[in-house]
C-alpha cells in the first residue's frame, strides 16, 4: 500500500473489491462468533467474481457519494499477520492468499487486509466454525457477502475452472534478531536518547602515573608499540554509548506464501531522512573502545564485502541526502520458503510511530508488490555528565 491507492480507494464505492470498516474486528480473546465475522469477509473477497486486487479498509467510515473519512484506529488494535494467516488457513479447504498490513495516513494508524486478485476457488470451511457451515462456499456480491446465499453448484464449478499462470505470492515480516521467528508486520521498542558532553570538553585518556623506586616518573614512557595508549578512549566511548543506547537491531524475514515459486526475489525498504531516522549496517556500528590502541588495526577494514556476489538475506544499505534504502536479495524461493534477512540497525530520536514502506520484486510478479512494516518507537530523553561518562564500565572488558 502507498499514500496515492489508499487516496484512491477512499473516492472508491464498496464493491467486490472494497470495503470500509469503522472498528477492528474482534480477534485476540474473542468467540467463534465474533470472528466468523473476519473470516466471513475473508472468504467472501476471495471467492468474489473480479477482475482486481480486493481490500478491506479498516479505521476508515464509508460516506456515499464522497471521500470516505479516515477514523483511525489504536496501534495496539492492529491485527498480527501470521496469526491471522494461522486462523483463517488452518480452517480452509486450501490456502487463501491474502495478508494484513499497518498503515499510517494523515497521522492515524489504518489496518489493510489485502485479498490476491487470483485465488485456487472454491474456498470454504473444513467445519462449523461460529455462524459459518463447513463446504458452504461464501460470495461476495456487491458490497455485502449473505451468509444465508451461498454459492450454487453450477456457479462452485466454474470457480474450479483454471484461471491460467498463477504469480508469485511474496510476504515480509519483522524476524526475530536471535532465532528464526517471525514477529509479525508491526513490533514496539523502548530506546534511549543519551546527550553526550561536547566532544570538545571530552579529555584525552592520560596514562596513569606508574613510579620507578628511584622515582622517576614512567607515565610518559612508551616501551613499545603494543603499548600506545589510546588517547580518544572517552570521545570513542561517548559516541559507542549513544549508538548502544539508541540504534536497535532489525531483521526481517521474506516468504513464499503462494503457491508457484518465484524467481530473482529481492526487498527493498525506503526510509525517509526526514523522518529523524538513521540506518546502519553491522559493519557501520561503532566497536567497543579499547583504553590501549591495537597496532595493526586498519580502519573501515570491516566493511569490506566481496561485491560480486550476494548471498540470500545479505543486507545492503544506500544513503543519498532524501533517504536511506536498505536492500535485501533473497534468490529464488520455492513455495513455503523463507529467506532471513542479515541484522541491520535502526535508530529514532523521538517517540512515535515508524512507517517503513518497502516493496518486493520477483520474476513473476507482473508488478512490485507494496508492503508496510510498522515500528512503535517510545524514546526516553536523558543526558550524561562528564563524570558520569568517565565512570563508566569498560565495555571491552565486558565483550571479553
Amino acid at each position: 500500500m502507498n499514500d496515492a491507492l489508499f487516496e484512491r480507494l477512499l473516492y472508491e464505492e464498496e464493491s467486490t473489491t472494497l470495503d470500509f470498516k469503522q472498528e477492528q474486528y474482534r480477534f485476540a480473546k474473542a468467540s467463534e462468533e465474533d470472528k466468523s465475522e473476519l473470516l466471513k469477509d475473508v472468504l467472501g473477497f476471495a471467492n468474489a467474481w473480479r477482475r482486481s486486487e480486493a481490500y478491506i479498509l479498516i479505521g476508515v467510515e464509508d460516506l456515499r457519494g464522497g471521500r470516505g473519512n479516515v477514523l483511525g484506529i489504536p496501534s495496539a488494535d492492529h491485527l498480527d499477520d501470521h496469526s491471522l494467516q494461522q486462523f483463517v488457513n488452518n480452517l480452509t479447504n486450501r490456502p487463501v492468499r491474502f495478508h494484513y498490513e499497518a498503515f499510517g495516513f494523515e497521522g492515524k494508524q489504518v489496518g489493510i487486509i489485502h485479498i490476491e486478485e487470483r485465488q485456487a476457488r472454491p474456498l470454504y470451511l473444513k467445519r462449523d466454525y461460529g455462524k459459518l457451515k463447513r463446504t458452504e462456499v461464501y460470495v461476495r456480491r456487491g458490497s455485502s457477502t449473505d451468509p444465508t446465499k451461498p454459492a450454487g453448484p453450477d456457479e462452485i464449478a466454474l470457480m474450479g475452472q483454471p484461471s491460467g499462470p498463477q504469480d508469485a505470492e511474496l510476504a515480509v515480516d519483522f524476524a526475530d534478531v536471535g532465532r528464526d521467528e517471525s514477529l509479525g508486520t508491526h513490533v514496539s521498542w523502548d530506546t534511549e536518547f543519551c546527550e553526550m558532553p561536547p566532544m570538545d570538553a571530552i579529555p584525552d585518556l592520560a596514562r596513569p602515573r606508574r613510579q620507578h623506586p628511584f622515582g622517576i616518573d614512567l607515565s610518559s614512557i612508551q616501551f613499545s608499540t603494543l603499548d600506545r595508549l589510546n588517547e580518544d578512549y572517552f570521545r570513542e566511548l561517548a559516541n559507542f554509548e549513544f549508538v548502544r543506547r539508541l540504534f536497535r537491531p532489525v531483521r526481517l524475514v521474506v516468504k513464499n506464501v503462494g503457491r508457484v515459486a518465484a524467481g530473482s526475489v529481492r526487498a527493498e525498504i525506503t526510509v525517509p531522512t526526514s523522518l529523524g531516522v538513521m540506518v546502519m549496517d553491522s559493519s557501520d556500528m561503532p566497536d567497543a573502545p579499547k583504553r590501549r590502541a591495537a597496532p595493526f588495526a586498519v580502519p573501515g577494514l570491516k566493511s569490506i564485502r566481496p561485491a560480486f556476489r550476494r548471498e540470500p538475506g545479505e543486507v545492503v544499505i544506500e544513503k543519498n541526502a532524501e533517504r536511506f534504502r536498505v536492500e535485501i536479495d533473497c534468490g529464488s524461493l520455492q513455495p513455503g520458503r523463507r529467506v532471513w534477512s542479515e541484522v541491520f540497525y535502526i535508530g529514532k530520536g523521538a517517540s512515535g510511530d515508524l512507517p517503513l514502506g518497502g516493496r518486493v520484486f520477483a520474476e513473476n510478479l507482473p508488478q512490485p508488490k507494496d508492503f508496510t512494516l510498522l515500528i512503535a518507537v517510545n524514546v526516553a530523553n536523558t543526558k550524561m555528565t562528564l563524570a558520569e561518562l568517565r565512570s563508566l564500565p569498560d565495555p571491552a572488558e565486558d565483550d571479553d
